[in-house]
């Protein structure tokens, strides 16, 4: 009853908690206002490089004729690519909203409802069987809440994951309203449309620019499809979380697909720091301001790049924290097996202090009791109990060796062992018979 009591008053301090976020939410969403330009703010200004000019006659016609089909080439292939990352960095469509995606999630639920019944059959069995089999012991009070919460994580897994998205997308949307920077992508568009007239060095930069645009696009379709697998598969990684070998399989699962989620956020906080970079590298002013082009492509090279480190360090991050987690637990059986060996080690030793202290009792008494046999008079010894509470008190009194006149006593009797002769002996080849 006391813990039903303790159960009930948490729940409703938990509830207490998030209504009070939920109000302070509400109340800091409506005092924001709207947020001052930010063209007025103290920039950081790059030195854009400058490209020394060429007059060779017609190989400098040459020169210009392929940088100007290249410079062409580029524009057309970068501008649908930078289009489609405008596209994916603005936010994270829904798991629910992909009818392909939750008809594939009802039949992952259904299937791990099936299994469910198994894996409970299998947790009872292992309840029941826990102390004669060596298992770890399952406590039962722990046992069914966390059966209840995976039930209900697999039936609901798909709607937690669309209330997870949608946080990371008002997070974005945030982050938009805040910064009063133009989109990098838009400014990226400009300097690309500014390709004409430019040498082969500022071409090569634009080249590897595209090159690293193509492969930050296919690392977001990648995501959005791990995005589509994993709430396909939470019902049945939820159902294996239940399983103890397979707890931390299932956090590692959990914490990597919250981190594919969030790090969105964290790229349109980069780029909207980088287009405060590419504000200040501005050549002209007002609106339409585009910044130097080979400057630009550098900077956007940097922040592409950047881009695709940040979810390997977020998971660094994760992983430093598992691995502390990890060592905590190691260190606990750590010293769980010492302290075993240490109460094995005492029990031991106070076995042997026990024999030891017995057996010199024992010859103590001998002792008493052959030098009262000596002297004729009577012996005693005093020692402690094994507690050391009380003190114990052995006398000896010596037994007369006479025996008094007309008394009869039994002889002690005696016991004949024939022992065969040894083979090495010579036969006795005479008559005589031998006994």
């Amino acid at each position: 009853m006391e813990h039903a009591k303790e159960i009930l008053k948490k729940a409703l301090l938990g509830l207490l908690i998030v209504l009070a976020a939920i109000t302070l939410t509400t109340i800091l969403t409506n005092s924001y206002g709207t947020p001052t330009n930010s063209g007025n703010a103290t920039l950081p200004s790059l030195e854009a490089i400058k490209e020394e000019e060429q007059s060779n006659g017609l190989l400098d016609m040459i020169i210009k004729a392929v940088t100007g089909l290249l410079g062409q080439i580029i524009n057309a292939v970068a501008k649908p690519f930078l289009d489609a990352l405008d596209f994916f960095t603005t936010s994270t469509p829904t798991m629910a909203s992909n009818q392909t995606v939750f008809n594939f999630w009802l039949a992952m639920v259904g299937i791990g409802n099936v299994l469910f019944i198994l894996v409970l059959v299998l947790i009872g069995f292992h309840v029941m069987s826990a102390s004669a089999l060596g298992f770890d012991e399952v406590e039962p009070k722990h046992l069914f809440p966390r059966v209840a919460i995976i039930f209900v994580l697999m039936n609901s897994s798909i709607f937690l994951i669309d209330g997870i998205i949608a946080l990371s997308n008002a997070l974005i949307k945030a982050v938009g309203l805040i910064s009063g920077s133009s989109s990098v992508w838009d400014t990226l568009m400009k300097v690309v449309e500014e390709t004409s007239g430019l040498g082969v060095a500022a071409l090569l930069i634009m080249v590897g620019f595209v090159i690293c645009s193509i492969v930050l696009l296919v690392y977001y379709v990648m995501r959005l499809v791990t995005l589509y697998i994993g709430a396909v598969l939470a019902p049945l990684i939820s159902l294996v979380w239940l399983i103890p070998g397979f707890r931390d399989f299932a956090e590692t699962a959990f914490k990597t697909y919250l981190t594919t989620i969030f790090v969105l956020f964290v790229h349109v906080v980069i780029l909207q720091l980088s287009a405060s970079l590419f504000t200040g590298m501005a050549t002209a002013s007002g609106e339409n301001a585009v910044p130097d082009t080979l400057m630009a492509m550098v900077t956007g090279i940097a922040t592409i790049l950047l881009l695709l480190k940040t979810q390997s360090v977020m998971m660094q991050f994760s992983y430093v924290s598992m691995g502390t987690r990890n060592m905590r637990k190691l260190g606990g059986q750590f010293i769980n097996g010492v302290s075993y060996m240490t109460g094995k080690t005492k029990a031991a030793t106070s076995a042997i202090s026990s024999k030891t202290d017995s057996a010199k009792k024992t010859r103590a008494m001998r002792s008493v009791e052959s030098h009262a046999v000596r002297s004729g008079k009577t012996q005693s010894i005093s020692y402690a109990n094994k507690k050391g509470t009380a003190e114990i008190t052995h006398s000896a009194t010596p037994t007369p060796k006479s025996k008094p006149t007309g008394t009869t006593y039994e002889a002690p009797k005696v016991t004949v062992t024939r022992v065969p002769a040894p083979s090495t002996l010579p036969k006795n080849t005479s008559k005589d018979k031998t006994l």
